[in-house]
């Protein structure tokens, strides 16, 4: 074995394969999402707390807070499996995508996987923004589709529907008609929100302003951060 690898030409088989790379060298400048999600949670983290469990979702936040802190980034949402990381300016590897999408995907999961002590596992996609009322938008849009998702679970789980889904306002009749209000507590139906907030405190008799990173419930907080309101979306 040490014979072949010894004759093996490290410049001429980079030279054949560099170039085969998917999405080498491809590159998207900021403003832009990283959007990485759970593949197979369901299965995998069997004995936890079903449609939504206080410890995955906190150990998701606690995940993505490090990667906004680690790669600079100015904030995240994170709802059922997902988390969105958004850039307004400097992405980190220069907007290379397929650093991009495996660091934040690896990041993530690994942050997970150690906090719950289980193998999980992420996918990841960029998402090109054009400024932060783009990026609001985009948020609403991820905070929409988690809450229809935790809305359609519980649902079935609690109304049934005979094998059909209603529409969400149909939907969230019958499930109050039950005593249940799927905004209760917000994290689960509408998701957190980690950004950077101004603290202050006193170093020697001197006010230092500090940015500390936060999590928060509800998309809200986000879209302040990024100068929109809801009702303008």
């Amino acid at each position: 074995m040490l014979r072949v690898l010894l004759a093996a030409s490290p410049a001429v088989l980079e030279e054949r394969y560099r170039g085969r790379e998917v999405f080498r060298g491809e590159r998207v400048e900021a403003p832009l999402a990283v959007r990485v999600d759970g593949v197979g949670w369901g299965r995998r983290l069997r004995g936890f707390r079903w449609p939504r469990d206080p410890r995955v979702h906190r150990a998701l936040a606690r995940s993505a807070a490090v990667l906004v802190a680690e790669y600079g980034a100015d904030l995240a949402f994170v709802t059922s499996d997902e988390a969105s990381v958004v850039w307004l300016r400097g992405a980190p590897y220069g907007g290379r995508v397929e650093k991009l999408v495996s660091v934040s995907a690896s990041a993530v999961a690994a942050g997970v996987s150690l906090a719950l002590g289980r193998r999980l596992f992420m996918d990841g996609r960029v998402v090109k923004l054009y400024g932060a009322g783009d990026a609001a938008s985009y948020l609403v849009y991820r905070a929409r589709v988690g809450f229809n998702n935790y809305v359609s679970s519980l649902y079935h789980s609690l109304v049934g529907g005979g094998g059909r889904t209603p529409g969400l306002g149909e939907m969230l009749a019958g499930l109050r008609a039950r005593g249940v209000d799927p905004s209760v507590p917000p994290w689960a139906g509408l998701g957190s929100c980690v950004l950077r907030l101004p603290s202050v405190r006193r170093v020697g008799g001197v006010a230092v302003e500090r940015r500390r990173l936060v999590v928060l419930d509800t998309v809200g907080p986000c879209l302040e951060a990024l100068g929109a309101s809801p009702r303008a979306l």
